[in-house]
């Protein structure tokens, strides 16, 4: 791994490294493919042959232990990254009790916008996908370190889709952006990485979620919609969905 930048990747023997360098410390994610244990031998002495204080985040429970095992260093979750998982089919049919709220929003989304459209995301939309982002992140206006990452990586999405082997919806109104999703199905499981809505369309937020999860031929069972960052608004959003679990993940 070359010092000079701060993230930095490595393959070798069939493992990815993925490492952030941060002067004195090298805080990396868990290996993955090839020989784990070959793997975790390889980050010790990198570590230690650079100066490097070693430490690890976004591990699983499984990892967790490993690392304790093998290194002795205790990991503790962080409540702010745990994942959210849904189940698939209450999200595709919004039936029962607790998804009535859910359920509510779109109808009256369907009922105060009649013209609206789903449409899978091509890279001929980006001009408009653009402009909703600029119109969205402006009425934000969140002064936070994670929600300016959060509007660079949506902008990279953008420019390299093609590359990124994702699907992607929009929600129109009159021809209009107005929300706008990217996501992937990997094994059982829908990962919705991206899912931004106008707010003054009221429902948006409930309509792309309830028309992307039923967008996909590919079955599946569950639907993670990924952590709150801490956002006590979207933390509550996500609980009003009633999750059947929060996947935790630890930091060293």
């Amino acid at each position: 791994m070359n010092l000079r930048r701060r993230i930095r990747y490595a393959v070798g023997e069939g493992t990815l490294f993925l490492a952030e360098i941060k002067e004195d410390k090298a805080v990396f994610y868990y290996p993955i493919g090839g020989d784990e244990d070959k793997a975790l031998r390889e980050i010790d002495e990198f570590c230690r042959q650079n100066g490097l204080i070693m430490q690890f985040r976004f591990l699983s429970g499984e990892q967790a232990e490993k690392i304790k095992s093998f290194f002795g260093k205790e990991s503790r979750p962080d409540r702010d990254w745990a994942d959210y998982l849904y189940s698939a089919a209450e999200l595709k049919t919004l039936s029962g009790k607790k998804c009535h709220g859910h359920k509510n929003f779109v109808n009256r989304f369907s009922r105060e916008y009649p013209d609206h459209k789903f449409l899978p995301y091509d890279v001929t939309m980006r001009p408009l996908a653009e402009e909703f982002a600029e119109k969205f992140y402006d009425e934000e206006n969140k002064d936070s370190r994670i929600f300016k990452e959060e509007k660079r990586i949506f902008c990279r999405i953008l420019s390299e889709y093609g590359e990124t082997g994702q699907a992607g919806g929009v929600l129109t109104v009159g021809g209009k952006i107005v929300a706008i999703t990217f996501g992937e199905v990997v094994g059982d499981t829908l990962y919705v990485h991206f899912e931004k809505a106008l707010r003054e369309y009221k429902g948006s937020y409930a309509m792309i979620n309830y028309l992307f999860v039923n967008s996909f031929r590919t079955p599946f069972e569950y639907v993670n919609r990924e952590e709150d960052v801490g956002d006590e608004g979207l933390r509550q959003a996500k609980l009003n969905l009633h999750p059947v679990r929060l996947i935790e993940k630890f930091f060293t």
